[in-house]
C-alpha cells in the first residue's frame, strides 16, 4: 500500500486532508495542464494558489498525523525538486521555463511529505512520458526534435502517478 493511502487510513481528519490534496492535484493539475498546452505558460496565480493550498494541507497533515518530520520532509522535497528543475532550466538555456520550476516546487512539497525517493521516481516518469510523446510526435510527423512541448502536463501526471503508488 502506498504511503498516501496509509496516512488516509489513520483517521477521518487525515482521510479528508488526503482527499483534499488529491482534489487539488485534480483541479490545479487540469487547469495548469490546459493553460500550458494552450499557451506554453503556467500562470503564476494558479501555481501560487496550489502552493498555498499545499502548504496548508501539508502543515495540517503533519499536525494531525506525524508532526514536524513530515512537514520538514515536505519542505525538503520542495527545495530538492524545485532546485533540480531550476538547475535543468539554467543548463537548458531556455528549453524549460520558470513556470516548470515553480510547479516542481509545489509537486516536491506534496510528494516530499510522503517520500523523498518519490521525487526521483516522479522526475524519471515525467521525462520518460515526455520523451515518448515527442518520439511519437516525430514518428507521425506532428513534431520535430526542436518543437516546443508543454512540460507541465507531464510533470503533473508523473507526480500524481507516483503519489498514488510510492512508498
Amino acid at each position: 500500500m502506498s504511503q498516501i493511502w496509509s496516512v488516509a487510513q489513520e483517521g477521518p481528519i487525515e482521510g479528508v486532508l488526503v482527499a483534499l490534496q488529491l482534489l487539488c492535484f485534480g483541479v490545479f493539475g487540469v487547469l495548469l495542464s490546459k493553460a500550458d498546452i494552450a499557451s506554453h505558460r503556467l500562470p503564476n496565480r494558479l501555481v501560487g494558489s496550489w502552493l498555498l493550498a499545499s502548504l496548508a494541507l501539508v502543515i495540517c497533515l503533519g499536525a494531525s498525523s506525524g508532526g514536524l518530520p513530515g512537514i520538514l520532509q515536505g519542505f525538503l522535497g520542495m527545495l530538492l525538486l524545485g532546485g533540480g528543475y531550476l538547475l535543468i532550466s539554467l543548463i537548458s538555456a531556455g528549453a524549460m521555463g520558470m513556470g516548470d520550476v515553480k510547479l516542481a516546487g509545489v509537486l516536491g512539497l506534496n510528494l516530499g511529505y510522503y517520500s523523498l525517493p518519490a521525487l526521483f521516481l516522479a522526475t524519471l516518469l515525467t521525462f520518460v512520458l515526455a520523451t515518448f510523446w515527442v518520439i511519437g510526435g516525430v514518428i507521425v510527423r506532428k513534431l520535430t526534435l526542436k518543437s516546443a512541448v508543454p512540460f507541465g502536463p507531464f510533470m503533473v501526471i508523473g507526480a500524481f502517478a507516483v503519489l498514488l503508488v510510492a512508498r
